[in-house]
């Protein structure tokens, strides 16, 4: 299905049946993969609807989510212990909407929409001062419980590597933290705004600073090794294309901008397996995305990292 701009907005059940339909007080463009879309003045709308493709699983959930009812097709498997199931409701394909069923396991949004997780874009737009968001314009009710489209627009800004390294010092300093296996470099504007800040928490723990500069090293070395040398080279003089080598880099880039942990057991950046099992149980006993909303259902994926730690970090 070609969707084209877009006033309303239809929230659709698992039989392709529209139950309600959400009216915008102006057109927008979807964007393929996203939830939401823009307008013609610029202004982002966001939870307002996705062209449907596919939505994530667990494995260890599935049975126990979907029983007896209408099951949907399993297309393949990804590296998350959390989230390994791709699946797909082959009758949606390609409908836009919100659709009433959760598009990963560990979050309770709607396919589409943004749900409770996302209401802390409120606050910590206000708080975050890096955020690429200018302003939210409107918060859209969807009578869905706890969820809400997000009109917002984005700063006209432009920047460098150097603007990367101001963010890791600005984050470090002022306590904000996200996930450790989060994509964030895709969350990045101009090198040095966020434009996801819904997905920040605060925090003065290592863990969690540990954690948040490695989930920005390990996405920019697999988004471009060249922004990531420059990047290295700003802030160290020197880099190195050595997978392993990511953690080390990201502790030391928290003891360089955090003096609290000279001196202590964190102060450890040395290339050797001792200083290394020490950093990765930091790492992965902080939080990793499916800890965000519901952080006790899934402290098993802790455990699973810990036991698995050489598989983990060749991925």
């Amino acid at each position: 299905m070609n969707v084209r701009s877009t006033r309303v907005v239809p929230i659709i059940d698992l039989s392709g049946k529209i139950l309600d339909e959400i009216s915008l007080s102006e057109s927008i463009m979807p964007i393929p993969n996203k939830r939401g879309g823009f307008s013609s003045n610029g202004t982002y709308y966001k939870g307002a609807g996705i062209v449907y493709r596919n939505h994530l699983g667990c494995s260890y959930k599935f049975n126990e989510e979907y029983g007896n009812t209408v099951r949907p097709q399993i297309l393949g498997k990804t590296e998350l212990v959390y989230e390994n199931l791709i699946l797909c409701y082959p009758e949606l394909v390609g409908k836009f909407g919100i659709f009433c069923f959760q598009h990963q396991p560990v979050f309770s949004d709607y396919e589409g929409a943004c749900g409770v997780k996302e209401s802390k874009l409120i606050q910590n737009q206000k708080e975050f001062e890096l955020s690429a968001i200018d302003e939210i314009v409107n918060i859209i009710p969807t009578g869905i419980p706890d969820t809400s489209i997000y009109a917002y627009r984005l700063k006209a800004i432009s920047g460098n590597i150097h603007d990367t390294v101001r963010l890791i010092r600005y984050v470090l300093e002022n306590n904000w933290n996200t996930a450790w296996d989060k994509n964030l470099w895709d969350d990045i504007e101009c090198f040095g705004y966020v434009r996801d800040v819904a997905d920040w928490f605060k925090s003065d723990r290592f863990n969690h600073k540990l954690g948040t500069v490695f989930a920005l090293l390990n996405s920019l070395y697999r988004h471009d090794r060249t922004l990531y040398a420059r990047l290295l080279l700003e802030i160290f003089g020197t880099y190195s294309f050595d997978k392993k080598s990511i953690l080390l880099k990201s502790a030391a880039i928290v003891n360089k901008y955090c003096k609290q942990f000279s001196g202590t057991e964190y102060d450890c950046t040395t290339d050797n397996e001792e200083c290394f099992e020490m950093l990765y149980k930091q790492l992965v006993t902080g939080k990793a995305c499916c800890h965000l909303e519901k952080d006790s259902e899934w402290e098993w994926v802790r455990n699973y990292y810990l036991k698995n730690r050489e598989r983990r970090m060749k991925q």
